[in-house]
């Protein structure tokens, strides 16, 4: 392996796969660095994915979705059909919504492969430590590149490197694994477990996907011990060290492109802010942002083709989402008024907040 290369995409999830497997398809030579050893581990997420009818309510006018949510049924660890909203004062609010959990590493691993098998390299245990321009380095190797794709998350080194925005107000947010039974039914709790943003369970084939996330603006101590207090209110038992991530909560950045660069996922802040789901969106602008990259090398199409085509089909309920988070922010600073706000909205425009759709009429 030399180091030049037509592409060099950095990090290896959902968003950094997408875009390296449809370069690669588009004839690219496209190398993918991921700072981990192995590919999605440990795990750092909810590892939830709507159905494709509800990832197509939520993105209508998102293009060709079946073959981008073609997920083997290897990895659907527990199929949920019910998203249960816990107010402040434990009042449950029941919502159909069909979906799964998945192990996320596997997950990415399958994405990693598809890359790999349509051409892409990859290269683990490459921590980025700057990028200028086009060059890329890490700790042992210098790379360049006609095109640097920025999937390295919500504090992208590429942003910083390509003088692309980055994002603000981010949340952080831990997560572990629970042991025992769960019923198929997803759980989300607001309120001061959570202030801010919401805890999860997450049942799985064995035991659950269990996390906090908090807005810093609305809490007064460090998200690690609002996951203990969740724990202990919840009576879950985990194992191994929680992981904890930061999640982008003010929609896409302003700019997500260069003459030579691109931003994608968690890095261009392609995250849904009422509910921190991130992972259809990151495939989906994977693929355009891959096949754009193709046409570039092949074609000349400028860059700014990406961010025209994501727009068109994502934007819209994206900032949907952060003007609902806005106008819910003003109820979070205290119990009652979030209490009376939920009662008010009731399941069917709470099942309308999490699929990125106005909360009224």
């Amino acid at each position: 392996m030399n180091d030049e290369f037509d592409v060099v995409v950095v990090g290896s999830g959902p968003a950094g796969s997408s875009v390296a497997e449809h370069a690669a398809l588009g004839g690219a030579r496209v190398l993918v660095l991921e700072r981990k050893g192995a590919i999605g581990e440990p795990v750092a997420c909810g590892e939830f994915l709507p159905v494709l009818d509800e990832i197509k309510a939520t993105f209508p006018d998102a293009e060709d979705l079946e073959p981008v949510f073609d997920i083997p049924s290897s990895l659907v660890s527990r199929e949920i059909d019910l998203i249960r909203i816990m107010s402040p004062r434990s009042r449950g609010f029941d919502i159909p919504f069909l979906g799964y959990t998945t192990d996320r590493n596997r997950f990415d691993q399958h994405l990693a492969s598809k890359a790999v098998k349509a051409g892409a390299f990859i290269r683990t245990s490459s921590m980025v430590t700057s990028v200028e321009g086009t060059e890329v380095r890490t700790r042992d190797e210098v790379y360049r590149a006609k095109v640097v794709v920025g999937a390295d998350g919500p504090n992208s080194k590429v942003a910083r490197g390509l003088g692309l925005p980055r994002n603000e107000d981010m949340y952080p947010a831990v997560t572990s694994q629970a042991i025992g039974p769960f019923e198929p039914i997803m759980e989300m709790y607001f309120g001061g477990l959570a202030p801010g943003a919401y805890a999860w369970v997450l049942p799985k084939r064995d035991g659950a996907n269990v996390g906090v996330g908090v807005a810093p603006k609305f809490s007064d101590g460090r998200v690690g011990d609002y996951f203990q207090e969740f724990l202990r209110m919840r009576k879950l038992e985990v194992t191994g060290r929680p992981v904890g991530k930061y999640v982008p909560s003010n929609g896409p950045v302003s700019r997500t492109f260069t003459s030579s660069g691109l931003l994608v996922g968690d890095a261009a802040g392609h995250v849904m802010a009422v509910n921190g789901g991130g992972i259809p969106i990151a495939m989906i602008c994977g693929r355009i942002a891959g096949r754009t990259i193709a046409d570039h090398l092949v074609k000349g199409t400028p860059l700014s083709t990406y961010e025209e085509s994501w727009k068109r089909q994502v934007y819209k309920p994206l900032r949907t989402a952060v003007h609902t988070k806005m106008l819910a922010s003003l109820f979070f600073g205290g119990t009652g008024r979030l209490e009376f706000s939920m009662r008010v909205l009731g399941p069917r425009r709470m099942g309308n907040i999490l699929r990125c759709r106005p909360s009224f009429p």
